[in-house]
């Protein structure tokens, strides 16, 4: 019989017994047993999957975050045979997409540790909140015995908590800087925050090789991996050819409208572009945030009566936006790392992005287009020209893109690379996941 005190949970997990009680006859479990990971001699894992993975998401809705959740869900579940729960701080749309691929949820209120407007006596009130949601979530993991906690943003800290307090291997899915590309205030600073971070985690993975090398300022470097996300929601359909002319590309900026997300870059380069004859017009998709509608109007009011510019609230199919545009633009200061880039390139459309944070390196990498210096709006307009005068560079750039973003943004390297940071949580080994 199995000493519960000398092996803990995880050893309890691994066999098909179970302990019974005193003066009773040991029982077989009738769930089959968890797939194992097995690593051969050059470390590679050549794992099949884990028993059970509880995700702790800081929304229900269906932010690029959320949607890079649903994904490693779907690869988890699908590919690898994983039991996946998600647990969610609210109701949402979000729950229905998780269904749709196999994951359940609940929800389980509680906070973040960071906030974009709310002053700090509100943030203080929501931490104290979080310290019962925690102690309800441990209870939760305790009775649930899952292999891992892994919590999807850097945003809300309450699983971590949970998973520590019930002594489950927490990984962390830093989806975000935070501070630099959402304007997020953190209770405890964001220094102190990546400290907790590392205290709680036995893994931390990132979304890019910039946001790592941020988060390894106050992070042990041996913790913290890279894995780019999968990207597929809404892109099995049929690809289309772009539909502008040489000359006149038609750009196409997919995202809110935040001051840290460079719409007046993009709307002053277009300005040059036509100032010197060019035929461009911009397309701008995304919800206003703040007073930065009231900004863009001036801008585009100042430009006269045909700026070429048009402003969408929102987009209910980013894909078909894509597929409209010859050119997909990326101005935002600082982005962690950029779904809507990968997205453009699995469409086979070049991109032109700004030289900053993981979008730089997704550029740079996959051959798939431009950058240019965050906020140089001359540099912007050059690249504009650049690739509307030349179909054919914008071609070979659009087809590079997508070759690899097919390569190493698809939903088996995601699961894989997640579970091969599972083992290593699980089993203290070291190592990142790209």
């Amino acid at each position: 019989m199995i000493n519960p005190g000398q092996v803990g949970f995880r050893g309890i997990l691994t066999s098909r017994e179970i302990a019974a009680p005193a003066g009773g006859t040991p029982r077989l479990s009738c769930r089959p047993l968890p797939r194992r990971a097995a690593w051969d001699r050059t470390g590679v894992n050549t794992l099949t999957a884990p028993s059970r993975i509880v995700f702790l998401s800081h929304s229900a809705r269906l932010g690029g975050a959320e949607l890079c959740l649903v994904e490693l869900a779907e690869g988890l579940v699908q590919l690898f045979g994983a039991d996946v729960e998600v647990v969610l701080p609210a109701p949402g749309p979000l729950r229905e997409h998780l269904a749709a691929v196999g994951a359940r949820a609940r929800v389980v209120r509680n906070f973040g540790w960071a906030t974009a407007r709310a002053p700090r006596p509100v943030g203080v009130a929501l931490a104290a909140f979080n310290s019962v949601a925690a102690l309800r979530l441990a209870a939760m993991l305790r009775h649930g015995r899952p292999d891992v906690v892994a919590t999807n943003s850097i945003i809300n800290p309450s699983g971590a908590y949970a998973a520590h307090l019930a002594g489950v291997p927490h990984i962390w899915l830093v989806n975000e800087y935070g501070d630099l590309d959402h304007g997020y205030r953190f209770l405890l600073g964001i220094a102190r925050s990546l400290r907790e971070v590392d205290r709680l985690s036995a893994r931390v993975v990132t979304c890019s090789r910039a946001l790592a090398r941020r988060v390894s300022e106050h992070v042990q470097a041996d913790k913290v991996g890279v894995a780019y996300y999968a990207i597929t929601f809404g892109l099995g359909r049929e690809i289309r050819p772009a539909p502008g002319r040489p000359g006149a590309p038609k750009l196409l900026i997919l995202g809110r409208k935040h001051p840290g997300k460079g719409h007046l870059d993009a709307v002053r380069a277009l300005h040059r572009v036509r100032q010197r004859g060019g035929a461009a017009t911009l397309r701008a998709v995304g919800e206003v945030q703040g007073r930065h509608a009231h900004e863009l109007a001036r801008l585009c009011a100042g430009m006269g009566r045909d700026c070429g510019v048009t402003f969408v609230p929102r987009a209910p199919d980013a894909v078909a936006e894509i597929d409209a545009c010859d050119v997909l633009l990326l101005c935002s200061r600082c982005e962690a790392f950029g779904r809507v880039l990968v997205e453009a390139m699995k469409r086979g459309r070049p991109v032109i992005a700004a030289r900053a944070g993981g979008a730089e390196e997704l550029v740079m990498n996959s051959g798939g287009g431009l950058l240019y210096p965050p906020g140089d709006d001359a540099a912007l307009a050059a690249a504009i020209e650049r690739l509307g005068s030349n179909p054919s560079e914008a071609r070979r750039m659009g087809a590079a893109g997508r070759a690899w973003a097919e390569l190493n943004c698809t939903m088996e390297r995601y699961a894989r690379a997640f579970l091969d940071v599972v083992e290593q949580a699980r089993g203290g080994a070291s190592g990142g996941c790209v």
